[in-house]
């Protein structure tokens, strides 16, 4: 486990180089402007977790900075985004209780719409996918089935978050298809609509599941990887920005913006380096045993950052 200094660090690298950022995408927006090019509508898919009692004044506090940063929208939506706009979708993994004590009143008074990505077994249960003991979110009770349905409305849409819960690219086919149909099945007799977003548990993905998921009836799906979204109409994998309630209002801001666009870049760049370094230790190994081997054929590329 990383160490708060060393975690603080880290976490300041990324907010000076998402101001960095931010700084050049709106250079760029002006010069499109004073040279009258029509400018496209940019959007962020926000995700959150939890959101605890004494959080909640600091969470509508950042809706309120949202709908003056952005124009709220589903993130589900199918229609195309106004050009010139930038816009915004909020959403939640897990389907905490305190979601709906604590966010969807701020969410719900404001009209900012919101999707709740449900685990369709652990409803009324706690978390039993966590494994560390010290997580605060181990006390958070996941919402019941009636709490369930009875939250689904125009402004909430509920979305699959697999059956238990359980990293996809780690299962064999047979399993994948029953966490991807199976909890997609429950949600819609539960709630008596269709259920057709689908948010990947850990962000762990690949191509392959990309396609189980086209193949289970889904219409979207979501990752935790930051960038831009819902520039197509009929975007598939879409990205989104992680955020927390103790988010800095600045921080926030930079999020809502877009301005950690920068980092599927970086993370790309830092498996490169290391699939480059791992490569050269397997053949120091080589030369050094002497002894043939066959490498095995290099996986396809997993996302899977922690959730």
């Amino acid at each position: 486990m990383a160490s708060p200094h060393g975690a603080g660090l880290k976490r300041l690298a990324a907010l000076s180089i998402s101001v960095l950022y931010f700084g050049g995408a709106r250079l760029r927006k002006g010069v499109r402007r004073w040279l009258r090019l029509q400018t496209p509508g940019t959007c962020v898919v926000l995700y959150y977790h939890g959101v605890a009692r004494e959080h909640r004044a600091r969470f509508a506090r950042q809706m309120d900075l949202l709908l003056r940063e952005a124009q709220p929208v589903a993130a589900g939506r199918k229609e195309p985004l106004a050009p010139g706009v930038h816009h915004a979708a909020v959403t939640f993994d897990d389907g905490y209780q305190n979601v709906i004590e604590n966010a969807l009143p701020e969410l719900k008074s404001r009209r900012i719409p919101a999707t709740v990505f449900v685990i369709s077994e652990a409803l009324g249960r706690f978390p039993f996918w966590l494994t560390d003991p010290r997580d605060p979110a181990h006390q958070d009770r996941v919402l019941s089935p009636d709490e369930l349905t009875g939250m689904a409305s125009e402004l909430v849409a509920v979305g699959s978050h697999t059956m238990t819960h359980r990293a996809l690219p780690e299962l064999s086919r047979d399993e994948a298809r029953r966490e991807l149909s199976g909890s997609r099945a429950k949600l819609e007799t539960m709630l008596h609509r269709p259920v057709t977003l689908f948010s990947f548990p850990y962000g762990a993905m690949n191509g392959e599941l990309t396609g189980m998921c086209r193949e289970s009836g889904y219409d979207r799906v979501f990752t935790i990887l930051p960038g831009l979204a819902l520039s197509d109409p009929e975007e598939f994998v879409t990205p989104r920005v992680a955020v927390e309630p103790t988010d800095s209002a600045f921080e926030f801001r930079l999020k809502v913006m877009g301005a950690y666009g920068w980092l599927p870049l970086a993370y790309a760049l830092k498996r490169k380096v290391r699939s480059t370094l791992l490569g050269r230790g397997r053949g120091r190994e080589k030369r050094q045993s002497g002894a043939g081997w066959q490498a095995a054929s290099a996986p396809e590329q997993v996302h899977h950052v922690s959730d």
